[in-house]
């Protein structure tokens, strides 16, 4: 693990971006913690396409495609649907005898 002081760093930055592209991570400190680092493009776009989620629409889209000739839109929609249909929520008791009715 490189690790150099800040100044170092702020001094010698072209150096430490040679070595970061071709090391790997140039770790920087300041009264020796580490605070920052510098990374080459490719490890930055690796780590951000790893961490990254797909949303429901993206897999829904994904799943279409796997399934197309087997389940109709329809269907692949209510896979996907995430809402609450159920009849005991909240939102059901919501006006509950609001109106007189206690029905």
């Amino acid at each position: 693990m490189n690790t150099v002081p800040i100044y170092e760093a702020k001094n010698k930055l072209p150096l430490f971006m040679h070595q970061a592209e071709e090391s790997g991570p140039v770790f920087i400190s300041r009264r020796n913690k580490t605070v920052g680092v510098i990374l080459s493009i490719e490890e930055y776009n690796r780590i951000i396409a790893r961490s990254r989620k797909e949303t429901i629409l993206e897999r829904a889209a994904e799943f279409r495609k796997k399934v197309d000739g087997l389940l109709t839109n329809e269907e692949v929609d209510k896979i996907f649907d995430v809402r609450d249909h159920s009849l005991d929520t909240y939102e059901c008791h919501v006006f509950d005898g609001v109106f007189g009715d206690d029905e």
